[in-house]
């Protein structure tokens, strides 16, 4: 399933809340921030090194925490991933914008075969690094229709796309990580929250949204 955190400049999770997220999404974490006019991330970590970092990091920080439902359980695969052309796998690095995905995106096969081959990522694959790959080749705009939550994380904003919620003043893709003791049945659970964007979804781009190769 995944959970990304989106946590505030003065804001950031506790041990327990890392401990509960990682123990829903073992398969490592990734974290993004802004340093110098760039973002910054590191990945593939567990929950004592994504505390340690997250506590010596100033303003806006994005935290993902991994369910490896597309693609192998391998710290390369952990979120985020660059805007680019090839969406680096490197575990740390700097780019002018990242992208953090939480859901499924089941059509992304078909979305890669369509795209330029010289820009074609290669080598481990999921739906959210082609996802990365597609948004620096077709723009931002293209998340609009592909299923799931996700940040696109840039060097001078931040955008959420989905249906996301509020959770202790940080915005939360789901809070399927929450203990079941904190669970509540549908009819008294808040409204989810619509922080950006129309919830619904398409499962692939039409041809017409794609460039012609």
């Amino acid at each position: 399933m995944c959970v990304i955190l989106v946590c505030p400049e003065t804001l950031r999770p506790d041990r327990a809340t890392i401990d509960a997220c990682h123990a829903a999404n073992p398969h490592g974490a990734g974290v993004a921030w802004r340093e110098n006019g760039e973002v910054r991330w590191s990945k593939g970590l567990d929950p004592g090194e994504v505390e340690r970092l997250i506590g010596d990091l100033p303003g806006e920080i994005i935290i993902h925490f991994r369910w490896a439902s597309v693609g192998e359980v391998t710290p390369k695969l952990c979120h985020p991933f660059p805007i680019s052309a090839r969406a680096s796998t490197r575990l740390t690095g700097h780019a002018r914008a990242v992208l953090f995905h939480n859901g499924t995106w089941c059509q992304w096969r078909d979305t890669l075969r369509r795209m330029p081959k010289h820009r074609m990522p290669d080598g481990l694959l999921s739906d959210t690094r082609v996802a990365a790959s597609l948004v620096d080749l077709c723009g931002m705009e293209s998340l609009h229709k592909l299923p799931g939550r996700y940040v696109f994380f840039d060097r001078d904003f931040t955008e959420l796309f989905g249906d996301w919620r509020h959770f202790r003043g940080m915005m939360a893709s789901n809070l399927h990580f929450m203990p079941v003791r904190d669970a509540r049945p549908d009819f008294l659970r808040p409204k989810p929250t619509l922080f950006s964007h129309e919830q619904a979804y398409f499962a692939d781009l039409d041809d017409d949204e794609l460039p012609n190769f």
